[in-house]
């Protein structure tokens, strides 16, 4: 097709009125131009378009959009095809001007404003490819107030092609002439990055970081492009996030002042390698590697030397690639920068903390032991992360203590460690350490022993908070893991093995009293070293639990329930519970609270007692005639004191776990209570009549271990027990119903005595069958059952009092069919051997 126009026909055509026509018209010569000839001489196409161009171009204000419309779409034809000229590119540039290039908007439709700056788009493309984009240099001042005007356009298609024009010229642009205009532009931009469409905040990025290239780095201008940037590292956009790691990229790379600004680029990467997203680390990673590469190229003599000894420790993480010796490099050259990271741990908001714990995971990881002297700057802020109420984020701190626990120097790190641990008794610190410590290969007897002294210390194993009692635990954990691999002998590790226990042990006991959340981690550690130490759990709680019971001290002060000493103990008495090498210590311990503490830290600590007594006979592991002595001591300044009645809730509350340690005494150390108990024997009546149900309820079981007395001393307890089958509590009356059948005294050795003895107790039995009988009448299915039992005993043991009793009822019950039911069931024919069995 030949390029044959009649440009003054068109240009007349042009001039009119009709609508259809111009846009026609417009329409052919977009078509010819684009169908010419790939061989046609430009040079009549020049020659059409310099006829042409001024009615072109004031087509582009023409009142109907559509003629506008093919006007743009012409002139592009034109330059597409054309070589680039100065006076071309002045006239296009200064019509678009007046479209866009305003304040106000003249242009009013959004499609038109599209291609006005697509056209200029084109312009830069086209003059870039010729290698004369120099001719731009007269009308920069125009050009940036359209790309101005595009990047603020309300229309994202605009502002995105605003973008990709800017960055097109960026590209080609000398700096020296593009340099003026940097900060307007770059101010224009900043104003995208909040913009709603993620591809706008991309396109912006994108153009930031080309003209990033041209600024002047002296001024505040690059410090104000990092400070608006930065924040889109934490964008919901994974494109978003990837595009601000590219722009890094490009810096890192090209920017020709880039080495005073790695400290400010270095972060804008190294987010990324650490971003949740694959797609980010895809691609920002192998170019992270060009930039080590190029940074090692720049200082090959320095870093080769480096590389020689630079070995990576033995514990370096698994599944962790360790960066290249360019890459650790960059960033070990820019360590002044933590400091600022680090503040931001302590953010407002829950992702900048996260997004900066992450950032600090990437120097730690690049820098390695070069990072040890920044570490006493540090602590405080990571140690505080540590804590964090987000659990994502106090799992990114701990990953980031770990890291350094492994990477840093531990000779140079760990005193500063123990300076932070001595001062600062609190979660965050302890949490801090024990990632590091554990992480780390270092430790010695002496830091090890240190360490468990300083955690046995009040301000350590005291503390009342369960997340500070885990990581204390888990700290001892360490001690024990880390002993196995020392140069230590075996008096030496049992010193260390103490100090683990008394601690553990504390611990325990509050974590017990407080939740008991923790008694399985602390029996892990017990376990550890009842194995290092080859002795029973029993003979290690005799040999160091008086350490941790020295260690529970003002006591005599009112406490109340929830004080920690009243705590503690009450924890070491659940855990470790009564044993002979300490139960001295322990009772002074308990009549200090009895004596001062508040009445609910008596009543905590008595209710604990109670309840470590039933394991007398297991504990106490002595021979018979001392642990008599010692649950006759026990009894006596424990017990004994608060069984006599006195006013008050208090006295009463006492008296009712006085009751019930005694009772569980009966049962947990039988063989020594038969001894011991009958000298209690004049509390009982007393116990048995108590206001309090509870009381009465423990008195009625303890009854029948009163073994061994006489008939003097047991005739009280008996009346006493039997008046019980008339109590309010059902449960009471069941108990005594049953107790009054295992009542036995111990007759006399004088046959003279024994036959008024048992005269005596006759009459007692007599006087409980004729009670058992009233309430064999009674509807309760419970106390008639008990009855039976009680009967059943009492016939066989006095058949005679039984056949006197049962007469004596007939005549008196209304129920007869239901007392000889009874008869027949327990009355016993043979009578030689019911002789037998009442001897």
């Amino acid at each position: 097709m030949s390029f044959e126009i009649d440009a003054q026909q068109i240009c007349e055509q042009l001039e009119g009125t009709d609508r259809r026509q111009k846009t026609k018209v417009l329409e052919e010569l977009r078509n010819l131009c684009r169908n010419a000839p790939e061989n046609m001489s430009t040079e009549k196409m020049a020659e059409s378009f310099d006829q042409l161009y001024l009615h072109l171009l004031k087509s582009y204000d023409d009142r109907f959009e559509s003629v506008r419309d093919h006007a743009v779409q012409a002139v592009n034809a034109f330059l597409e095809r054309l070589p680039p000229m100065d006076f071309h590119l002045l006239n296009v540039v200064s019509t678009l001007a007046e479209r866009m290039g305003k304040a106000e908007t003249v242009e009013p439709s959004e499609e038109i404003r599209l291609l006005y700056i697509g056209q200029l788009n084109l312009m830069v493309r086209q003059y870039a490819k010729m290698g004369n984009v120099g001719v731009f240099r007269e009308c920069y001042p125009q050009v940036v107030k359209i790309l101005i005007k595009s990047i603020k356009d309300d229309y994202p298609l605009v502002q995105r092609e605003g973008c990709s024009t800017l960055v097109n010229l960026s590209r080609v642009a000398d700096t020296q002439e593009l340099r003026p205009f940097t900060e307007s532009l770059q101010a224009a931009l900043y104003g995208m990055l909040n913009h709603k469409h993620a591809q706008a905040r991309i396109s912006a990025i994108e153009a930031i970081g080309r003209l990033s290239l041209h600024m002047d780095a002296s001024g505040e201008a690059m410090k104000r492009l990092f400070n608006e940037v930065s924040p889109l590292l934490m964008d919901t956009m994974p494109l978003v996030r990837r595009e601000v790691g590219q722009m890094g990229i490009l810096m890192l790379m090209e920017l020709l002042d880039r080495y005073s600004f790695f400290e400010r680029i270095l972060p804008l990467v190294l987010c990324c390698l650490k971003d949740e997203s694959p797609e980010v680390l895809s691609h920002i990673y192998p170019q992270w590697l060009k930039c080590g590469k190029l940074y090692f190229e720049e200082n090959e003599a320095e870093l080769c030397q480096q590389e020689i000894s630079d070995l990576p420790v033995e514990n370096y993480p698994k599944d962790v690639k360790r960066p290249t010796i360019g890459c650790r490099g960059l960033v070990q050259r820019s360590l002044r920068l933590l400091k600022l990271i680090t503040r931001e741990t302590s953010d407002w908001k829950d992702n900048v903390r996260l997004h900066a714990l992450k950032l600090l995971y990437q120097f730690v990881l690049h820098a390695e032991a070069a990072m040890t002297a920044k570490f006493f700057e540090i602590y405080g802020d990571l140690a505080h992360a540590c804590i964090d109420p987000v659990a994502e984020v106090n799992a990114e701190a701990a990953k980031v203590a770990d890291l350094m626990g492994r990477l840093l120097s531990y000779d140079a790190w760990i005193d500063h460690g123990f300076d932070g641990l001595e001062r600062n008794a609190r979660e965050s610190y302890m949490r801090c350490f024990y990632h590091m410590f554990t992480s780390s290969l270092g430790g010695s007897y002496d830091q090890m022993m240190k360490l468990a002294k300083l955690l046995r210390s009040t301000d350590y194993s005291h503390t009342l908070k369960p997340g500070f009692q885990l990581y204390i635990l888990k700290l001892l954990d360490t001690i024990l893991d880390k002993s196995l691999k020392i140069n230590a002998g075996q008096e030496e590790l049992q010193d260390l093995y103490e100090a683990v226990y008394v601690s553990a042990v504390k611990v325990m006991a509050l974590s017990y009293s407080l939740s008991g959340n923790l008694i399985n981690e602390g029996k892990m550690l017990i376990d550890k070293i009842v194995k290092f130490e080859q002795i029973s759990e029993a003979k290690l709680h005799e040999r160091w639990f008086p350490l941790a019971l020295k260690d529970v001290e003002n006591l005599d002060a009112a406490l109340e329930d929830n004080a920690e000493p009243v705590l503690l103990l009450d924890g070491l008495i659940n855990i470790c519970l009564i044993r002979a090498t300490y139960i001295v210590d322990l009772m002074e311990k308990v009549k200090l609270v009895f004596e001062h503490c508040c009445d609910s830290a008596q009543v905590k600590v008595f209710s604990s007692l109670s309840v470590a007594t039933l394991y007398w006979s297991k504990t106490m592991d002595i021979e018979r005639e001392r642990s008599t002595q010692m649950l006759s001591e026990f009894i006596s300044q424990i017990v004994e004191p608060y069984l006599t009645w006195k006013a008050g809730s208090n006295a009463e509350a006492m008296r009712s776990l006085a009751m019930a340690t005694l009772c569980a005494l009966a049962q947990g150390a039988e063989s020594e209570a038969m001894e011991v108990l009958p000298s209690l024997a004049k509390h009982m009546p007393s116990l048995l009549e108590d206001r309090n149900v509870t009381t009465r309820h423990y008195a009625i079981k303890a009854v029948i271990y009163f073994r061994e007395m006489s008939v003097e001393d047991l005739k009280p307890l008996g009346y006493a027990t039997m008046q019980r089958m008339d109590d309010p509590s059902a449960g009471i009356r069941i108990l005594a119903a049953l107790a009054v059948g295992k009542l036995k005294p111990k007759f006399s050795d004088s046959e003279k005595e024994a036959e008024h003895e048992k005269e005596v107790w006759d009459a007692f039995v007599k006087r409980a069958m004729d009670l058992l009988l009233l309430y064999h009448e009674s509807p309760e299915k419970d106390i008639k059952a008990a009855v039976e039992v009680t009967l059943k005993v009492l016939a066989k043991s006095h058949p005679e009092a039984w056949e006197e009793r049962y007469q004596r009822a007939l005549a008196m019950v209304h129920k007869k069919e239901q007392l000889d039911e009874l008869y027949k069931k327990l009355t016993i024919k043979d009578g030689p051997e019911s002789e037998a069995n009442t001897s």
